[in-house]
């Protein structure tokens, strides 16, 4: 029969044609066709290369950061806080009591604090320190406590009592004090524990600066000058002496109180006020405070404003 044969070569020529066809639109958007094998020889092309205008194509770069090398520093121990001193060697001449006792030191470092005067104080200074008739009352006055560095090499803790326009300055003034690790014999308010001043009001002052004490307010006359009755910058509480032994003062009249030994010896040493240069002297003068070391009849011993 002459039709099936016609009918597969007509058949086979479609396919042939269908495949022309697909290959000569690359860019088609038919979807593929399956077709299925045959026995035909297949021919593939060489791959095409398509150049894209004005496009460079770099080689992709890998960058590694480089990571540095970690070293392991070890902080050096913190030194521990000084906890005591050596004792300071005996001078020339020495007041009543070499290495008072005094309080234990409370709290880390200078510890200062500011207060109203409390009772237990006030009542040890009515009728000794305070009298009626004095320029400030009590509502004036601030009770001021702090560390500091004894004789003894100890560190103990001290008060006095200031007027309350320098309070906070007496407070830092004996903080830096302790910072510099300046000597302090003892530190203990005018009151009854003093006694009586012989020479007219307020506490005996005379019996304090041969006990070596450092305090502030004591309602009374200007020392060594007791006859004029002109009231002592103490007696208003904005007067500050500290270590009187070693920071002794010239009266008038040239006598030096409490005593001469130290009065030639301005020299860096254990509680002296050197200089109005020195570390110690500018605790006080940095706080508006002045020196009466540089006074004609010179008062080691003195700050106030």
């Amino acid at each position: 029969m002459t039709s099936r044969p016609v009918y597969a070569v007509s058949l086979a020529s479609l396919v042939c044609l269908a495949l022309a066809a697909c290959a000569s639109d690359p860019g088609g958007s038919a979807a593929p066709t399956s077709v299925a094998p045959t026995t035909m020889s297949t021919t593939t092309a060489p791959p095409t290369t398509t150049a894209t205008a004005s496009r460079t194509t770099k080689p992709s770069t890998t960058t590694t950061k480089a990571t540095p090398s970690r070293s392991t520093t070890v902080a050096p121990p913190k030194p521990k806080p000084v906890t005591a001193l050596a004792p300071v060697p005996r001078a020339g001449v020495e007041p009543t009591v070499r290495f008072p006792k005094n309080e234990p030191a409370v709290g880390s470092g200078a510890n200062a604090s500011v207060a109203r005067v409390p009772d237990s104080v006030w009542n040890r200074m009515v009728g000794v320190s305070w009298t009626q008739g004095c320029p400030v009352g009590r509502s004036q006055l601030r009770y001021v406590r702090v560390n500091f560095w004894g004789f003894d090499g100890k560190r103990s803790r001290g008060s006095l009592v200031v007027n309350a326009s320098i309070a906070d300055e007496t407070a830092a003034a004996f903080a830096r004090l302790y910072a510099l690790q300046f000597r302090i014999r003892q530190m203990k308010p005018m009151d009854s524990t003093w006694g009586k001043n012989p020479k007219g009001p307020g506490a005996n002052d005379y019996a304090a600066m041969e006990a070596d004490n450092t305090s502030a307010f004591n309602c009374r006359y200007v020392g060594g000058e007791e006859a004029s009755k002109v009231y002592s910058k103490h007696a208003y509480g904005t007067a500050i002496d500290v270590n009187d032994f070693e920071n002794p003062y010239v009266a008038d009249d040239g006598t030096v109180y409490p005593d001469r030994y130290w009065l030639h010896r301005r020299g860096p040493a254990p509680g002296v006020f050197s200089s109005s240069g020195s570390a110690a002297v500018r605790a006080f003068t940095s706080q508006g405070l002045r020196w009466g070391g540089l006074w004609n009849n010179p008062d080691y011993q003195h700050f106030d404003r």
